[in-house]
């Protein structure tokens, strides 16, 4: 075992099969290597919606997102609740959510899954700044959501949901805000969780978004689009020539290797896929916001209008773009003391440190080789929770979340007293 300030760089019994950080961040966890978990009809399981703004006219274009929704995994008897947040983009019922829903549920744990601030549906449906990315703002609003969604799912399913404590957790960004919603919570008092578990968070936002759209920005949105169309005509061969068609994603990780696909490609997909998330959150934005960015200034875009045309434009964007041209304006608008590098250490776990340090029941997981991770960060995140910061010699960007090892830590860090 390796150390690092207190920290382990846990490989004992660590059984992952990519040391490749794209790789592991584009593929997951192999079938052979995941955690023992239910499957989707072994769990109890709703899917609510809750109109949390109902005097809010939404956009047209928006017409399936009026209510908020969320999941809800229940156990029938008294039992914790973990409430879990997802990534940037990410919603409710994206893998790595479910994914973590079958793991507490398994272990005996209620679960409320929250779509993240960043995702148009939050957005529109759940945001009353709808200006996501300020964290602690994020956080605030985070906060509101989830005793929204605890109320209404104690009156849409009754007695199947009794809650006994409470817990909290998020991957990626999830993370970082679960650091924040933990800190105001410590203030507000309306949960006091039990423990809190950050799941690869980002330092630094702003590090972490340099990083993913500079894949992208290195090579330009061209030669994005060229790589792309180069790896799915690989692909296509490959397929074609398969014995058996299954997709699955070791299929697919079998397609991608024959097809050679090399980290440079893996990195631009990566990239691609941020810039898309960060795509439809700007589209969102803007429209709600009316700014006539992307879209046309006081024009309503109807459910059947094409809005190719807006994305086009909203991918030249990216996530800086609107930091540089949104967040630091509007901040400065309502505080004229706070300037761009104020707005970028707000947007940072390092403006938590106090806290975080002194937090015992808030415990970080990460992989050393994490792509969104900046050189100073893991020594910030080993100096900061000593050894309650478990580090994973490889993994990529949370790749190795339902990898038997990690769900074990996972789980044993939630049973564990204080």
């Amino acid at each position: 075992m390796l150390l690092l300030s207190g920290a382990s760089y846990a490989a004992e019994n660590y059984d992952f099969p990519f040391t490749d950080p794209f790789k592991a961040t584009v593929f997951g966890t192999p079938a052979a290597y995941k955690a023992d978990l239910p499957k989707d009809d072994e769990i109890n399981r709703e899917v609510l919606s809750l109109d949390i703004f109902p005097e809010r006219e939404v956009p047209e274009v928006f017409w399936y997102q009026e209510e908020f929704e969320y999941s809800v995994v229940y156990q029938e008897k008294p039992a914790p609740l973990v409430f879990s947040i997802a990534g940037t983009g990410g919603k409710y019922n994206g893998g790595k959510m479910k994914a973590l829903e079958k793991a507490f549920f398994k272990a005996g744990y209620n679960v409320i899954s929250i779509t993240s601030p960043t995702h148009a549906s939050f957005i529109v449906a759940a945001s009353e700044s709808q200006l996501p990315g300020d964290l602690a703002n994020d956080a605030e609003e985070i906060y509101g959501v989830m005793q929204k969604t605890l109320a209404h799912a104690k009156d849409e399913l009754g007695d199947k949901l009794q809650v006994t404590d409470f817990y909290l957790t998020g991957y990626s960004l999830g993370g970082a805000h679960s650091a924040f919603i933990s800190k105001l919570d410590e203030e507000k008092k309306v949960f006091d969780f039990k423990k809190v578990f950050l799941v690869n968070p980002p330092v630094s936002l702003y590090n972490s978004v340099i990083i993913l759209d500079g894949y992208v920005e290195s090579v330009g949105t061209a030669a994005v689009k060229q790589t792309i169309d180069s790896i799915f005509r690989r692909l296509g061969e490959n397929v074609s020539h398969a014995d058996r068609v299954e997709l699955t994603p070791d299929f697919i990780y079998k397609m991608f290797v024959a097809a050679g696909v090399n980290d440079a490609e893996l990195a631009q997909l990566i990239g691609l896929a941020f810039r898309l998330s960060s795509t439809d959150m700007i589209f969102a934005i803007d429209v709600m916001q009316n700014w006539g960015a992307i879209t046309y200034k006081n024009h309503e875009i109807s459910k059947h209008e094409s809005i190719s045309h807006s994305f086009a434009r909203g991918a030249q964007v990216g996530f800086l773009t609107y930091f540089e041209q949104a967040m630091v304006p509007i901040a400065e608008e309502k505080d004229p003391s706070m300037d761009r590098t104020q707005m970028i250490n707000r947007l940072s776990l390092t403006s938590l440190a106090g806290y975080l340090m002194s937090a015992d029941k808030i415990s970080v997981v990460t992989n050393a080789d994490d792509i969104i991770l900046a050189s100073p960060d893991l020594a910030f995140l080993t100096k900061t929770f000593g050894d309650r910061a478990k580090i994973y010699p490889y993994g990529g960007h949370c790749g190795n979340m339902d990898e038997k090892v990690w769900v074990e830590h996972m789980l044993a860090f939630f049973a564990a007293e204080k």
